[in-house]
C-alpha cells in the first residue's frame, strides 16, 4: 500500500492564497453558497482545521476574498492608467484592464457583494468605486473643461457602462477586444457628447 504524498509546507501567505483561490474558483463556478469552510478545505487539499488557522469564519473568508479581489482589480487599473498618454489612451487602457479582470476573474466582485455575509466589506469597495469615479472626473474636466459637479456625474453614470459591458462578456464569453472597442467608443462618445454642455 502506497502512502499519500506529503502535504505540500507552504509559507502562511502562500497557504492563505492557496486557500482564498479555492475559495474564488467555487464562487466564480458555483456561487457564493457554494462555499463553506469543509468545501474550500477540500477544494485546497488541506484539512478544515488549517482553513480555520487562517480564517475564523465562513464571512471572515469571503470579506478577505473580496478585499484580496479590490486590491488586484485597483493595481491593474492604476498600472493600466499610469501607460496611458492621452485621454483617449486612459479610457481604452483602463476600460481594456477592467474587461480582461472581468474576462480572467469572471464577476467574482459583483457576486461578493451580494453576500450579506460580507457586508461589512462592501463600504471599502465602495469607496474603490469613488476613488475610481473621482480619478475619471477630473481626467475629464482637464481634457474638456467640464465643471467638477457635472464631470462627476458623467464618470458616474458611466462607470455603469462599464460595469454593464462587463456583465455582458461574463455572460457571452464575447471577444474582450470586440468588447472594448465597442465600449469604448460609447463612452467617449458620450463623454464627449454631455461633457461641455450645462449643469447637469
Amino acid at each position: 500500500m502506497t502512502k499519500p504524498p506529503p502535504r505540500r509546507r507552504l509559507d502562511p501567505a502562500a497557504r492563505r492564497d492557496e486557500i482564498l483561490d479555492a475559495a474564488a474558483a467555487m464562487v466564480m463556478a458555483d456561487g457564493v453558497s457554494a462555499v463553506s469552510m469543509e468545501a474550500v478545505a477540500r477544494a485546497a487539499g488541506i484539512s478544515k482545521a488549517l482553513v480555520y488557522n487562517y480564517f475564523s469564519s465562513r464571512s471572515t473568508l469571503l470579506s478577505a476574498l473580496l478585499r484580496r479581489t479590490v486590491a488586484c482589480f485597483e493595481a491593474e487599473g492604476a498600472a493600466a492608467a499610469a501607460s496611458a498618454g492621452d485621454f483617449v489612451d486612459l479610457v481604452r487602457a483602463t476600460t481594456r484592464a477592467y474587461l480582461a479582470h472581468v474576462a480572467t476573474h469572471g464577476v467574482l466582485i459583483q457576486r461578493l457583494l451580494r453576500e450579506p455575509a460580507v457586508a461589512s466589506t462592501i463600504e471599502a469597495d465602495e469607496a474603490s468605486r469613488r476613488m475610481t469615479a473621482d480619478f475619471f472626473a477630473r481626467a475629464i474636466t482637464r481634457e474638456y473643461g467640464t465643471p467638477p459637479a457635472r464631470a462627476a456625474t458623467i464618470a458616474a453614470i458611466l462607470m455603469g457602462l462599464t460595469g454593464g459591458a462587463g456583465d455582458l462578456l461574463h455572460r457571452t464569453g464575447a471577444d474582450v477586444d470586440a468588447v472594448t472597442d465597442l465600449t469604448v467608443a460609447m463612452l467617449l462618445a458620450a463623454i464627449a457628447a454631455v461633457s461641455t454642455r450645462g449643469p447637469a
